[in-house]
């Protein structure tokens, strides 16, 4: 299909779009719900992890290609249902209008684009923990160019430890909805 950062590029562009669409209090309730969906899955990833050697001995005869497309699948497929599910649902709307522009497009802007920043580098993230397996089924294409390789670097869950720390910004979102 194409290199790695031009495909989540597309997840970007388009989760922006989206989110510039929704405007700003829409948009900062699905962060919520991302960045919890983060949090819930960095906080798992290492005990599915530790089973993964069972998974891979027992259902899957020993393939660990086949074991590292489960996996990663897995982890997307339950990302992905949490962002549908935050877009497709009852969101937490903050109160008020929009502010009039230029600040509040420019705002739904940045909210749209963190959210497509967390999207498409959680769906990368778990691609490449797992070698990206999708290159087997032609999807995307190695190797990563520099650029590539440096964004790996900045991916969501590379740029904390703690998935701990994923949960401030909830907190800090949560404050101010309750607030107003």
């Amino acid at each position: 299909m194409g290199p790695v950062e031009v495909i989540f590029g597309v997840v970007v562009v388009f989760i922006t779009l989206i989110g510039f669409a929704r405007t700003y209090p829409k948009e900062l309730g699905t962060t919520i719900i991302i960045l919890a969906a983060i949090f819930v899955l960095s906080f798992v990833e290492e005990r599915v992890l530790n089973l993964s050697d069972t998974v891979q001995n027992t259902l899957l005869g020993g393939d660990a290609e086949a074991t590292n497309l489960l996996l990663s699948l897995v982890f997307e497929i339950l990302f992905i249902v949490a962002v549908f599910a935050s877009y497709a649902g009852i969101t937490l709307d903050f109160a008020g209008r929009p502010a009039p522009p230029p600040q509040g497009p420019l705002i739904s802007l940045a909210v749209g684009l963190l959210n497509g920043y967390l999207v498409a580098g959680t769906l990368w993230y778990y691609q490449q923990l797992f070698g990206y397996p999708l290159q087997s089924l032609g999807l995307i294409q190695l190797p990563l160019t520099a650029r590539g390789q440096a964004w790996v670097e900045l991916l969501p869950q590379n740029l904390f430890e703690s998935p701990v720390y994923w949960m401030i910004p909830v907190a800090v979102l949560l404050i101010w909805r309750v607030r107003g």
